[in-house]
């Protein structure tokens, strides 16, 4: 389970690289323990992001749901929640 919510962190920190989102959402990456995560992340209304992938090889998928600085959603199958400030300056940068 910490290393299903250290995944939904490492995507939800991945955030942060992110300057803009456009009307397509682009593929983004980022690799943890030698595994490579791929997500797409969309703004949606009142300042929440969504972030949806999986993991490369094994196909595992997350969707995540940031808003301020909380996170919920799935991971794999299993139900993640954490706060985070690293969400907070993620989901700041999406709204601009």
């Amino acid at each position: 389970m910490r290393k299903i919510a250290f995944i939904a962190a490492a995507a939800a920190t991945a955030l942060i690289s992110t300057v803009g989102i456009a009307a397509e959402p682009a593929q983004q990456r980022f690799t943890h323990e030698g595994r490579t995560y791929v997500y797409t992340q969309t703004a949606r209304e009142n300042g929440k992001t969504l972030i949806e992938g999986h993991e490369v090889d094994s196909h595992e998928k997350f969707r995540l749901l940031v808003d301020g600085d909380r996170v919920r959603g799935t991971s794999n199958g299993y139900p993640v929640s954490f706060r985070t400030r690293s969400a907070v300056v993620a989901s700041a940068a999406a709204a601009n």
